[in-house]
């Protein structure tokens, strides 16, 4: 059964933020650097404790396998279900990147599975790389993020970003339904991870304000107060 609300982000602080979660039947664009905590936010994404025990999730990484997303999750308290829940409600699929990969066949890959309650591709860039220019990637990321809006309850799509951009220039934000941007604060004397919604459909939240994303044996939280 496909969800109808809004459905947990696996942390309690955004969910605050976001009235509940994440709007039902959209497509999110998690944005980010390296180190910054994509990977360890999709897979709790799906693995919190919060999260319905009868739904159907899946994660999907262009980049690790699926003993290196296992290893990933036993890091972190939080996480350790991971193994439990394998082959049951949860699904982890490392695709090799290739030609033979593109957003035809990956649709029709994932056309094959039930419909799914909760996705988070890794990632997006990777899926795309292969189209031949850039008019090429926004009609086959259009495609992508249609087919998913009605296949899952809610998707992540993971995006390597450089800078302070919210996306690769390709419209990745324009086409998805809300924008997560996971960065470090420059402001501290000592690096903190932060996280700024640029934009989410069907909810109301304030735009752009910084907050502290915590990632750590225990698991992940977010800071309710600003940093400044």
């Amino acid at each position: 059964m496909r969800m109808e609300n809004n459905t947990t982000t696996g942390i309690d602080g955004l969910d605050d933020l976001l009235d509940g979660g994440f709007p039902a039947d959209t497509v999110v664009l998690l944005a980010g650097g390296p180190g910054s905590g994509k990977t360890l936010f999709g897979l709790n994404y799906l693995i919190n404790p919060g999260s319905d025990k009868d739904s159907r999730c899946c994660y999907i990484s262009f980049n690790e396998s699926k003993e290196e997303l296992l290893r990933a999750c036993n890091q972190i308290a939080s996480l350790k279900n991971a193994s439990k829940m394998l082959d049951k409600q949860l699904s982890l699929i490392s695709l090799e990147l290739g030609e033979e990969m593109d957003v035809a066949k990956f649709i029709k890959l994932i056309s094959s599975y039930p419909d799914l309650d909760k996705l988070v591709l890794d990632n997006v860039n990777k899926l795309l790389m292969h189209s031949s220019d850039d008019r090429e990637y926004r009609i086959n990321l259009s495609k992508l993020v249609g087919f998913l809006r009605k296949k899952v309850g809610c998707t992540l799509l993971l995006c390597e970003t450089m800078n302070d951009s919210i996306d690769t220039g390709h419209g990745e934000g324009f086409e998805c339904d809300g924008i997560i941007k996971l960065c470090f604060s420059e402001l501290e004397e000592k690096p903190k991870r932060v996280l700024e919604v640029h934009k989410m459909r069907y909810t109301s939240f304030d735009p752009m304000v910084l907050h502290e994303l915590r990632i750590n044996s225990k698991g992940l939280s977010l800071e309710k107060a600003s940093i400044i």
